[in-house]
């Protein structure tokens, strides 16, 4: 017998985040796209510049049709305020855009001549939407909303607003936090809907570090020394010899400068190096560090970051080798 199929909600396309603006810059007029797991002041953010997209306000309104009438009259003050140059004469040999209604555009004319917006609130809104879009942007202004997931009786009129919308010729983009059920009024616009492909973001996004221990001296910034700091202090042989973050005096050069590590007892620096100090003036300038810590008594021992994250306990051995290398001969690491 054969098994059914098992139940859930169906899967989706997905579609990396880098990928939704070119799919909405694609999108022709009248055509629609939903997009689940993005909010819509996160698709604004990332929307392609060179194509112009409104944001429709919804929040308080009760019904689909003051939905209609707060976009409308939105897209005449916008209209008013990038009133295009070109709609506004009747110069003998200017070419308007056909587009663009000849009764239409003179009412216009006339209206934002007196810096009121070109809204006409008899007229068919089929009409007005048509033409507003296109004076504010004859590429195709794209129409975003977001639709809230958990509410079917917040989400019903602005869906219902938006599927006019889309019948009337505006390209639609309709924002999902998260994935709603496939039933009404959601089903009306899951019908070739994508899913955002969440990307693992960066180890340093994901972890908040411990606190650090009340004698810690490490810099707060680097986990590196915070970590070598911690081993050092549980180790019987060197604990306490070495403080973090400290300062070092060059005797004859007038200077301070400030170490990864220092154990003063016995004049050892240690430093801790990032890929930042690959760079040729960074390495310069370390090379110079080094000598001058030298010639003031101190011997300096580097290590890379990724010498202490790949094996830790064999950089705690080179520390190691290096103090016992400037105990005068026959001292014994106290316990």
């Amino acid at each position: 017998m054969q098994s059914s199929a098992p139940f859930g909600p169906p899967a989706r396309p997905r579609l990396v985040l880098a990928d939704v603006a070119g799919r909405v810059a694609c999108l022709a007029p009248g055509g629609r796209l939903t997009v689940i797991g993005l909010g819509a002041d996160r698709l604004m953010d990332i929307l392609d510049p060179a194509r112009g997209a409104l944001l429709l306000a919804a929040d308080g309104l009760q019904g689909a049709g003051a939905i209609l009438d707060r976009l409308l009259d939105d897209l005449a003050e916008l209209a008013l305020l990038r009133w295009p140059d070109r709609y506004g004469g009747d110069a003998p040999g200017e070419t308007a855009d056909p587009r663009i209604s000849g009764p239409w555009r003179r009412a216009a004319v006339k209206r934002v001549g007196q810096g009121r917006p070109p809204r006409f609130r008899r007229a068919a809104r089929e009409l007005e939407l048509a033409q507003l879009l296109l004076a504010i942007d004859p590429a195709g202004l794209i129409l975003v909303a977001e639709i809230d997931s958990a509410s079917p009786v917040r989400a019903g009129p602005v869906i219902e607003a938006l599927g006019w919308c889309a019948g009337a010729g505006a390209t639609i983009v309709a924002a999902l936090p998260a994935a709603p059920p496939d039933t009404p009024p959601y089903d009306r616009i899951l019908y070739g809907a994508v899913a955002i492909e969440r990307e693992t973001a960066p180890l340093a996004a994901r972890f908040v570090p411990p606190p650090l221990p009340p004698s810690s001296r490490a810099h707060p910034a680097s986990a590196v020394e915070r970590r070598v700091e911690a081993a050092l202090a549980r180790d019987a042989e060197l604990a306490g010899l070495f403080s973090g973050n400290e300062a070092v005096t060059l005797p004859g050069h007038e200077s301070r400068v400030r170490v990864d590590l220092l154990c003063r007892a016995h004049r050892v620096v240690v430093e801790l190096d990032g890929p930042e100090h690959r760079a040729p003036a960074v390495f310069e300038a370390d090379r110079h560090r080094d000598y001058a810590l030298l010639a003031a008594g101190y011997l300096v021992l580097r290590l890379t970051n990724r010498q202490v994250e790949t094996d830790l306990a064999r950089a705690i051995e080179k520390i190691r080798d290096v103090v016992r290398l400037r105990r005068p001969y026959g001292e014994t690491p106290s316990r």
